[in-house]
């Protein structure tokens, strides 16, 4: 019987695996993000004119969600890149010839869920470095130009000013809380006033509520300190300014969230949407390598006929679905209650299940066997036996 490739071999196959399906989801990424980052550009160029939010501003903003658009739309392309990846190697029988030298289906299958592991990896790495920094930076530098107000987000901090008060917030929390306050006053001769500091600040009924103040007053007659449990503050710095410093819950990394997760846990509000996004990028990984892995038997049941682009528009098409049907199942969960693990994790587990039926049916596609291939009788080829390496089935001819 024919022995299968050696060690070597398997190598060589592997890197050429995970070059090809690097290319082709690279191609894939950089298509689909030069398209939502155009539409994007239109979006935002309806803002322009807005205080100082110009042009230029605006190819700004887009330029920093990038990392953020490549992380969501890295599934889609996964499935794209897989697609691809496939069929080209089907179209040129490269496939046909793995196979004919004893490439066992489980084999082709490690192949490309070790190249899927590079592009899970650059995924992981662009939500939980990349992203968090860029759309911290885009929304920042939207909201100043936006709102026309003296802003700024520093290592110490959120800083604005309000008049001739600047205002230093250490912490802004989900759920309109701020925490670590400081307020500084200064008169018309830029001379310091008073100074205030708060433990935190609730956003309610449009306006601040501090709690834990202390104020320390400064005039002719010397220095005198305050205490109060609860006070009002009034400012132009509402909760939509601090809002539009806040990054969307999707886009924070997983200790973000998880801090963010236990601060509401604390103040007895909703996690919900914090622990919908905690778990999806916790399953994200698992469905990249599923949508990559898909790609196997769709190509393997399409003809080689098939053009590229058919094989492109199928994978665009499948991707495209499972995004929208991962969302829709993400918004159920929350509104309906159900666990985030489950709201989280089923689309991908009915992903696994598809996938492992479409290789059992495909079975024989993946694994073209013969006669002589089941039988224990080394095998001896026949005059009129027809063997083309290029070919995806021996067919056998006997003498009667």
């Amino acid at each position: 019987m024919e022995k299968g490739p050696d060690a070597g071999s398997m190598k060589i196959l592997q890197r050429y695996f995970i070059v090809n399906l690097v290319w082709t989801t690279a191609l894939a990424l950089a298509v689909l993000v030069g398209i939502f980052a155009f539409l994007s550009l239109i979006d935002q160029l309806e803002d322009a004119g807005q205080g100082n939010y110009d042009a230029y501003q605006a190819i700004t903003y887009v330029i920093l969600t990038l990392p953020r658009l490549a992380y969501e739309i890295m599934p889609v392309a996964a499935m794209i890149g897989g697609m691809t990846c496939m069929a080209l190697l089907s179209r040129n029988s490269e496939l046909d010839v793995i196979r004919l030298a004893g490439v066992s289906e489980y084999s082709l299958a490690g192949f490309l869920a070790k190249a899927a592991l590079v592009i899970v990896l650059f995924s992981i790495l662009v939500g939980e470095l990349v992203v968090p920094a860029s759309e911290i930076k885009a929304r920042y530098q939207r909201s100043i130009a936006l709102t026309e107000q003296v802003a700024m987000q520093t290592k110490y901090g959120f800083w604005a000013r309000d008049g001739n008060s600047f205002i230093n917030i250490r912490k802004i929390l989900p759920g309109n809380i701020i925490e670590e306050i400081y307020i500084y006053e200064f008169d018309d001769q830029d001379r310091l006033r008073s100074s205030i500091t708060a433990d935190n600040a609730r956003y309610i009924d449009d306006s601040w509520v501090l709690e834990g103040v202390d104020r320390t007053i400064i005039d002719g007659s010397g220095i005198s300190r305050e205490q109060f449990s609860r006070a009002a503050w009034e400012s132009r710095v509402d909760d939509g300014l601090i809002n539009l410093v806040i990054i969307n819950p999707l886009y924070m990394s997983l200790w973000n969230l998880s801090e963010s997760i236990r601060v509401l846990k604390s103040n007895s509000q909703s996690t919900a949407t914090y622990e919908q996004a905690f778990y999806g990028k916790l399953v994200r990984p698992f469905t990249i390598l599923a949508m990559i892995l898909l790609s196997i038997p769709l190509v393997a049941a399409r003809n080689r006929s098939d053009g590229l682009g058919q094989h492109v528009f199928t994978g665009a098409l499948i991707g495209v679905i499972f995004y929208f049907v991962n969302s829709a199942s993400g918004h159920i969960g929350i509104v309906y209650g159900v666990h985030p693990i489950i709201s989280s994790a089923l689309p991908t587990l009915l992903l696994y299940l598809v996938l492992l039926r479409l290789f059992y049916r495909q079975r024989p596609v993946l694994s073209p066997t013969t006669d002589h291939e089941k039988s224990d009788v080394p095998y001896r080829p026949g005059p009129r036996e027809t063997r083309h390496p290029m070919q995806t089935t021996i067919h056998l001819q006997e003498k009667t």
